[in-house]
């Protein structure tokens, strides 16, 4: 099927709640529509990274979902495969969306690869990733792409943008509140660390930390990675951030059981140090702990699957 984002609200407490379905006007098979979503007050984005090159939808309402809107992000330099939308994120006027998928470049081939016997994506360009910025002047009439991310070291098959998530200043009550504000966390789960001696940390994956001062360029402040990194971790996997405190999944790590790691942002700005790594009491192989994060205030949830 296309896919479907579902949109359930209450007005009592959830006593009883109303359900709205959203699809893409142009919806067609196995695109992948819903994969990912966001939402933040009237305005819901829902990825659909195997259209094509991939799109975003952002749907919009002022009368609690009566009625709404549909608007259709593309990247300005689409191309097949690029998996675009494959992680969404919304803040105030701000829409952020993941391409994983996205190549760098023209060595990237689709061949077969005797040791696993399957046909692969290989060469040096081939998935580093990229992230998309959009941003609404008008009220959430319109979307202009921003800004485009890439990160500083990128390398093959990093799969940045794999996860996105976003905070800016936009809803702060008062900009004392909000030094942390206006930025863009990018999950690169597949990303190969340097181990030293020449080695490298295979899978062990990265989060990079982008900010701005006016909306719309960005600059890669720091790169995270976690204090016990091991091979296959899959660190980045799932990221979220409310204000100065950044929350990353990995769920490969920890001999495979999964942890998820918290940082937070120092004085000395724009750095970040870890402060803590999650790990659940009834910890086992498999469960993909970490496979999903989110954080509001001093509270961190987990999940697995």
């Amino acid at each position: 099927t296309p896919g479907a984002a579902y949109v359930y609200r209450t007005t009592d407490g959830w006593a009883s709640h109303t359900e709205l379905k959203l699809t893409a006007d142009d919806a067609e098979e196995q695109d992948g529509f819903g994969g990912a979503v966001a939402i933040a007050g009237g305005t819901i984005v829902a990825g659909a990274w195997n259209q094509g090159g991939g799109a975003a939808y952002v749907y919009r309402t002022t009368d609690g979902w009566s009625t709404h809107t549909e608007i259709k992000l593309t990247a300005s330099d689409a191309a097949a495969g690029d998996q675009f939308g494959i992680s969404v994120a919304i803040d105030g006027t701000t829409v952020v969306v993941g391409a994983s998928g996205k190549d760098s470049g023209d060595d990237c081939t689709y061949a077969y690869d005797n040791w696993s016997g399957n046909w692969e994506w290989s060469g040096d360009d081939c998935d580093h990733g990229a992230v998309y910025v959009f941003l609404t002047t008008d009220g959430g009439a319109t979307y202009d792409q921003v800004a485009k991310l890439t990160a500083a070291d990128a390398a093959s098959n990093d799969k940045f943008g794999y996860s996105v998530a976003t905070c800016t200043t936009v809803l702060c009550p008062a900009a004392a509140l909000c030094k942390y504000g206006n930025t863009i966390v990018v999950g690169a789960p597949y990303d190969n660390i340097d181990g030293g001696n020449g080695g490298y940390q295979i899978g062990q994956g990265s989060a990079y930390v982008f900010q701005t001062s006016d909306g719309g360029s960005y600059g890669q402040v720091d790169k995270l990675t976690a204090a016990d990194a091991a091979v296959e971790d899959t660190f980045g996997i799932s990221v979220a951030i409310d204000d100065g405190t950044v929350v990353v999944g990995a769920f490969d790590a920890n001999d495979y059981k999964g942890a998820a790691y918290v940082f937070h942002a120092t004085d000395d700005l724009p750095a970040y140090s870890q402060v803590a790594m999650l790990t659940p009491s009834d910890a086992r192989r498999s469960a993909f702990f970490g496979n999903s994060v989110a954080i509001d205030g001093d509270t961190v949830v987990v999940g697995t699957g």
